[in-house]
C-alpha cells in the first residue's frame, strides 16, 4: 500500500460527505453549510430594544414616540416609491420587449411590495390618520436625543422588511453583470464545457474548427460560406430536435463534422461533433453550407421554466433578463478569448408579431443566418454579434 492509500484510509468518510439525518443536514468543517437567521434575528432585537428605550425613557407621550417611528417607516417607503418612479422613467424605453407591451405589468413590476411591506404599511397608515385625528400635531417635535434612536431603529426595520424586493429590482440586479446571474452562469457552462472543446485545437492531434470545415469541404465536395459555427439564441428558448424544421423550408440537413473524441470529468470518450446545414437561398441558386446549431443551454432552461420548482415563479418573470445576459457573457468571453473568429452568435425574436394573446412563431431560421452572412460578407472586420 502506497503512502498516500494509506493516509486515505485513515480518513474518516463521514467526515468528508454532507450528510442528512431526517430533515437535518451535517457538513464537514471545510464546506459551506445554509446561512442561519442571527443576523436578521439580531438586527430585529436591535430595532425593538432601540424603540422599546425610547418608549420608557421619552419625555413624550407614548401615543407621539410611536408616531414618529411610524411617521419615519412611512417616510422610508415613500423615498423608496419615489427611486422606483425614477426606474419607471427608464423602463417605459422597454415596454414592448420586457413587459409585453403592457404599462399595468411595468407599474407591477415596479411597485410590488412584499407581504410583510404591505401589512406594516397599512397599519402604518391608519395608526398616523388615527393619530392626527386624536392628537395635537405640535407634539411631533424631533430632539437630537430622539434622532439617536428613531435613525438606526428604523433603517434596521427596513432592512428586515426588504423594502427594496420588487421584480424590477431584481431585474437590475441581473443586468448589473456580476456574473452570478443564472443567465451569466449557463454562458461560461457553455463556453468552458462546450466552445472551448470544439472551436480551438485543444491537443496535438485535434484540429480547430476551421481545419475540420476544410477536411469536410475536401471530403464532400462543397464549400463553407464562411469558417464559423452560427450558435442561435431564440428568445422564446424554444430550440428545436434540428434547424430543419415545418418553420424552416429553407434549411436542409447534410453530414455532421468530424468529432472530437475527450475524456472528461469521468465520462469516457465524450464524442463533440458540429451539425452541418444546407440553406437554400432561392431557386436556381447553389446552396450554402453553414455550420449551425441552437444554444443548447437554452433548452435545458426552458425545462425550469416550463416544470414546478421552488425558483419556477422568479425565472419565468426574469427569463428575459437571463437570456440577455447569457448572450452578453457568451459573446464578451468569446472576444476575449479570441474565439469569436470561429463562433457568430445570433440573438434574435422567434415571435415578432406576436401580440401576447395568439402568438406567431417565426418562419424560418434559414433566412436569419442568410442575413446574417450578407452582414458578414459586407462587413467582414465588424463584430455583429
Amino acid at each position: 500500500m502506497t503512502p498516500i492509500q494509506d493516509d486515505q484510509e485513515k480518513i474518516n468518510l463521514k467526515a468528508v460527505c454532507v450528510l442528512q439525518r431526517g430533515r437535518q443536514y451535517y457538513y464537514p468543517a471545510s464546506i459551506p453549510k445554509e446561512r442561519g437567521a442571527l443576523s436578521t434575528r439580531s438586527c430585529l432585537c436591535v430595532s425593538f430594544v432601540l424603540f422599546l428605550m425610547d418608549l420608557l425613557t421619552s419625555e413624550k407621550k407614548i401615543s407621539t414616540v410611536i408616531a414618529l417611528y411610524v411617521l419615519g417607516i412611512l417616510f422610508s417607503i415613500a423615498l423608496q416609491i419615489l427611486y422606483r418612479i425614477f426606474l419607471v422613467l427608464e423602463e417605459t424605453n422597454h415596454v414592448t420587449s420586457r413587459y409585453e407591451g403592457s404599462y399595468k405589468i411595468l407599474l407591477k413590476n415596479a411597485f410590488s411590495f412584499t407581504v410583510n411591506v404591505w401589512i406594516v404599511l397599512v397599519g402604518a397608515v391608519i395608526y398616523a390618520v388615527y393619530y392626527f385625528c386624536t392628537n395635537n400635531i405640535s407634539e411631533l417635535q424631533i430632539s437630537l436625543r430622539d434622532i439617536l434612536y428613531l435613525v438606526p431603529s428604523i433603517y434596521l426595520s427596513i432592512l428586515i422588511l426588504e423594502v427594496e424586493t420588487s421584480p424590477l429590482n431584481d431585474s437590475l440586479w441581473i443586468a448589473k453583470d456580476n456574473g452570478l446571474d443564472y443567465g451569466s452562469g449557463m454562458a461560461y457552462s457553455f463556453f468552458h464545457g462546450y466552445l472551448k472543446l470544439v472551436l480551438p485545437k485543444t491537443g496535438i492531434e485535434d484540429k480547430n474548427l476551421k481545419e475540420l470545415m476544410e477536411d469536410y469541404e475536401a471530403q464532400h465536395k462543397i464549400q463553407f460560406s464562411v469558417y464559423k459555427l452560427f450558435i442561435l439564441i431564440p428568445k422564446s428558448l424554444y430550440c428545436p430536435i434540428s434547424l430543419k424544421n415545418e418553420s424552416s423550408p429553407s434549411v436542409d440537413e447534410s453530414d455532421s463534422l468530424s468529432g472530437k473524441i475527450k475524456t472528461i470529468a469521468g465520462v469516457r470518450n465524450r464524442v463533440y461533433k458540429n451539425a452541418v446545414y444546407k440553406i437554400s437561398p432561392g431557386k436556381g441558386k447553389d446552396k450554402i453550407y453553414v455550420s449551425a446549431e441552437y444554444a443548447t443551454p437554452l433548452r435545458t432552461f426552458l425545462e425550469v421554466v416550463n416544470h414546478t420548482g421552488n425558483h419556477t415563479d422568479y425565472y419565468n418573470k426574469h427569463k428575459n433578463d437571463i437570456i440577455l445576459q447569457f448572450y452578453l457573457t457568451l459573446k464578451n468571453v468569446l472576444e476575449k478569448t479570441g474565439l469569436s473568429e470561429f463562433c457568430e452568435l445570433i440573438y434574435y425574436e422567434d415571435y415578432p408579431h406576436n401580440n401576447y394573446i395568439h402568438p406567431i412563431p417565426y418562419y424560418d431560421v434559414g433566412k436569419i443566418i442568410l442575413t446574417r452572412l450578407k452582414e458578414l460578407k459586407k462587413n467582414p472586420h465588424q463584430k455583429t454579434e
